[in-house]
């Protein structure tokens, strides 16, 4: 049955800063304070090659050391002050007190997989690490530096790369225990994945965990109306947060209303990359078309599917952006839920753009979230490529938990957002709030989001 609109949810802000899609623990969850526990024991070590290039970066410019001196000192207001009194936002906080303790924390967790702790994920530890660092003023600033994001880019690459090794597989090493406990197995459904091995470990790295593959895709993920465009099809596993039409080509997007804008969702800082976007004017393009955004939780199926069957128009593009800047503050639960409409246009995402022969153009931005923001499509994702529906597009190798798909405005169609029952999506569905993550409505790969009608 549809979940219907909770209007009181918007009554007292549009995007609650107590949203929460799974990838930190629940408030009070003694979780929060294991992992900092565990962070706080483990012995320091010569740092990583890309913390000593931050940490030479951040020498090298006083103001942004200044900004992190600024944001440490109001760490230490947050810690006295206690957000443990803000209602939904009541976790732990840990001071950091330098920009050593900063980069510290950092270059430990350069070797640490996302942990299951009994029945609670820490599923970003980075963001559990600068909780109570990036709702500063001084802290919401340098998050927003295009230099800053472009040394923690390399950072979080060097995780990554850590995430592919064995190593990264410790939490699948003990049947009963971490990401093999009963409970974990019920949160990503265990049975229904190929495995790297049928003995343990199971997976042989984090990454490979993160992307498994369906044992039978067809049967657990079939695709709706493959051999037709007129059906619109989810091209991931998600929950749907919100969609609009007659989206602006240029709007306010920093507001608390979050609009989207198409002039800077659809642009990026390459001056190679613009071009090819100002060649194809993607901006005047999708003016006045329709935007849906959905949000994954850490159990979803990380891949993305071709939503129609049609052209690639041009290899893909993969936008640098920024990885912990939010909008919607507090935002102590660090999941950055709240802010995601505001994240399309500042955060790491894809961009690819389908032209099919009947309902126009297509484009998806799949959307990078704190450090979940490694976005890799697939190699037959060419300029001038003919796919299908339900052809793999791509994946979140570690990377990303929201997923964007713009509709071309056409002038004798008109989109309409229904399930396969014919009931319509509400355009602002209830949201989570707890760390289940889950919201009113699931939108599985494959399943319809829409059906285009005649005018």
């Amino acid at each position: 049955m549809r979940a219907s609109l909770s209007v009181g949810q918007f009554e007292v802000h549009p995007y609650p800063s107590n949203l929460r899609s799974g990838w930190l623990p629940a408030p009070d969850s003694p979780a929060w304070q294991q992992f900092y526990d565990e962070l706080a024991a483990t012995p320091s070590t010569p740092w990583a090659q890309s913390i000593v290039a931050m940490n030479a970066f951040i020498g090298g410019n006083p103001m942004v050391e200044q900004f992190i001196t600024d944001a440490c000192r109001q760490n230490e207001n947050v810690v006295i002050a206690d957000p443990k009194g803000n209602p939904g936002d009541n976790v732990s906080v840990p001071r950091i007190a330098s920009k050593e303790d900063l980069l510290d924390g950092f270059n430990k967790i350069m070797t640490i997989a996302p942990k299951f702790y009994s029945s609670d994920l820490v599923g970003l530890p980075f963001s559990a690490w600068v909780v109570g660092i990036d709702p500063t003023l001084a802290g919401s600033t340098l998050f927003g530096l295009p230099d800053f994001n472009e040394r923690m880019a390399a950072i979080l690459n060097e995780w990554h790369i850590f995430l592919g090794t064995l190593a990264s597989a410790s939490g699948f090493m003990v049947d009963g225990e971490g990401w093999l406990s009963d409970a974990a197995k019920t949160q990503y459904k265990f049975e229904d994945w190929k495995k790297d091995q049928e003995i343990l470990p199971y997976w042989t790295s984090w990454n490979s965990f993160f992307t498994r593959e369906f044992k039978d895709p067809c049967k657990q993920r079939p695709v709706a109306d493959p051999h037709s465009n007129r059906t619109v099809i989810c091209p991931n596993d998600g929950s749907l947060f919100r969609w609009d039409l007659r989206v602006k080509k240029t709007d306010v997007f920093w507001f608390k209303d979050m609009n989207y804008s198409l002039s800077d969702m659809l642009r990026s800082p390459d001056p190679a990359q613009q071009e090819v976007i100002d060649h194809y004017r993607l901006p005047d393009m999708f003016e006045g078309g329709y935007v849906l955004q959905t949000y994954l939780n850490p159990y979803n199926f990380h891949q993305w599917w071709v939503p129609v069957n049609g052209e690639v128009l041009f290899e893909p593009l993969v936008v640098s952006g920024c990885f912990f800047k939010k909008l919607v503050l507090p935002d102590f639960g660090g999941a950055t839920t709240a802010s995601l409409p505001y994240l399309t246009h500042v955060n790491a995402r894809g961009i690819i753009v389908f032209k099919t022969p009947d309902y126009g153009h297509v484009c998806c931005i799949p959307l990078g979230m704190s450090e979940t923001s490694t976005i890799s499509f697939d190699g037959a994702m060419q300029g001038g490529a003919q796919v299908g529906k339900g052809q793999r597009m791509g994946t979140f190798n570690y990377g990303g938990s929201s997923f964007v798909v713009i509709y071309e405005n056409l002038p004798d169609k008109e989109l309409f957002f229904v399930d396969e029952e014919g009931m319509p999506y509400p355009q602002r569905p209830v949201l989570p709030t707890s760390s289940a993550g889950v919201g009113g409505i699931i939108n599985n790969i494959g399943s319809q989001l829409g059906v285009w009608y005649s005018k």
